[in-house]
């Protein structure tokens, strides 16, 4: 028994007793962090064993797979990885929420089935919490310097109270943290995979687009919950590469022949059979194993050579385009944004119905580089009294000018319908996401400029 638990019936007595209740709490909170870091080495060993070999390949299949990324082995799937961190990003999904094919459940869940007369009380209460948990999309509305943060999953409409000091200093107000949760001893703790921060213009667009995904897909899974779960390689790509795109252009420099980028189309396979028969009839595409009509197919993933034109000589693999065919998916790897279009028209017409374009993903051959671009309110001028001046004066009358990120319609035509009040809440809480941002750059006082987000919403009864 701890500390806490032997000192419960003094609680309340006076000042003092009560101090050193925190302080205890927060000590049994510190030994709860250590054995959910120890449990989380253990998971890692565990999951990384000769016994689940398989298990591992097809996790980095199905991770690369939402990335527009494939390759005919483990190793040349691992030459993929940008960096370290991106590996061991990798390592806390496989570890703690891939669903593993023969036993569909996750390695928390294997673990505790298969050890749990050898854990303690508290870990199996961590081992079963991870398996109650998924990755989802957290809203912060709240943020608590030095103890945590006030967060509410978009999904559930269901608020959480994070006891993170560290996620303190990271997140701000109107963030969007893709991330999963862990409750021990009645606090919310992050699971272990590192989170993704989004910017709050994103809200809508993944909000979207995971309920689309799942409303085509939903007979495959027992509720949106499930989906969250199972699906989480497809949609942890999904947010990573639209957090990407946010902050880079949207398409490469060259669109002709940029060797240093790599365009590529996601498509859903609804009739696998009649796509290869399709594909394996035209004489724009080559298989990299052909096979005699009919045959037995060993391959999990097959991979068809984009000729671009008929009866093309020389070697496949200098081909602009190649097809990455799934049972359930298909992947198409172009060498250039423009030549991906002409290849997803062909596509489009040759396979009408049978599948369905899901979204295009331009992912940089080069190392990203490390110095991120400044961050800077959007037209917010800062500096001296003049700036100053003139900013304020900027925001005077923008309740009554139009505004194209909410429909080019001014914020008092915005308030009078569902649709345009739901735009305006949005927009300012990006411009109330950046004021905080510009405070923990340390800009404030005199030195900053801040859009009136307060002003507005109360001059517009929000």
């Amino acid at each position: 028994m701890s500390t806490v638990d032997r000192g419960g019936s003094s609680a309340g007595r006076d000042d003092s007793t009560e101090s050193r209740v925190a302080r205890v709490i927060d000590y049994d909170l510190a030994r709860c962090r250590r054995i959910i870091s120890d449990l989380h080495y253990r998971l890692t060993r565990f999951s990384n064993s000769d016994r689940f070999y398989e298990e591992y390949e097809l996790a980095l299949y199905e991770y690369f797979e939402g990335r527009g990324v494939y390759g005919d082995d483990e190793d040349e799937l691992y030459d993929n990885f940008q960096s370290e961190e991106e590996f061991s990003r990798f390592l806390s999904w496989y570890s703690l929420h891939f669903v593993t094919d023969e036993y569909d459940k996750t390695f928390p869940e294997l673990y505790l089935d298969r050890r749990k007369n050898q854990l303690s009380a508290l870990e199996r209460e961590i081992l079963q919490s991870y398996s109650r948990s998924v990755l989802s999309v957290y809203e912060v509305e709240r943020v608590e310097p030095g103890q945590g943060a006030e967060i509410r999953d978009i999904f559930a409409d269901r608020a959480y109270a994070l006891a993170e000091p560290t996620a303190a200093k990271t997140l701000c107000k109107w963030d969007l943290l893709y991330g999963g949760l862990i409750e021990v001893r009645g606090r919310q703790l992050l699971g272990g995979m590192p989170i993704t921060v989004i910017p709050q213009r994103l809200r809508r667009f993944i909000e979207q687009n995971l309920l689309e995904i799942y409303n085509e897909e939903r007979e495959n899974y027992r509720n949106f919950r499930d989906y969250l779960k199972r699906a989480s390689a497809e949609i942890c790509a999904l947010v990573e590469n639209a957090v990407h795109n946010v902050e880079k252009a949207e398409t490469p420099a060259d669109p002709e022949a940029d060797k240093s980028s790599l365009t590529s189309l996601l498509y859903r396979v609804d009739d696998y059979d009649a796509f290869l028969r399709i594909i394996e009839r035209s004489a724009l595409f080559a298989a990299s194993e052909p096979r005699e009509p009919g045959s037995f197919l060993p391959a999990k993933v097959r991979r068809f050579y984009w000729l671009q034109r008929e009866g093309v000589k020389g070697s496949p693999r200098n081909a602009p385009g190649v097809l990455f065919l799934k049972r359930d998916s298909l992947v198409v790897q172009c060498t250039s944004a423009k030549r991906a279009d002409t290849l997803h028209a062909i596509l489009d017409k040759m396979f009408a119905g049978i599948i369905a374009y899901r979204t295009t993903v331009h992912k940089s051959v080069e190392k990203p580089s490390e110095q991120a671009p400044t961050e800077r309110g959007a037209g917010f001028p800062e500096g001296g009294s003049a700036g100053r001046e003139t900013a304020a004066r900027q925001f005077d009358n923008w309740i009554n000018e139009k505004i194209s990120a909410i429909g080019n319609i001014t914020p008092r035509e915005a308030v009078k319908t569902p649709e345009g009040k739901r735009r305006l809440i949005d927009l300012l809480k990006e411009f109330e996401n950046q004021n905080e941002r510009a405070l923990r750059r340390g800009l404030k006082g005199q030195d900053a400029v801040f859009f009136p987000v307060e002003k507005i919403r109360q001059e517009l009864g929000l």
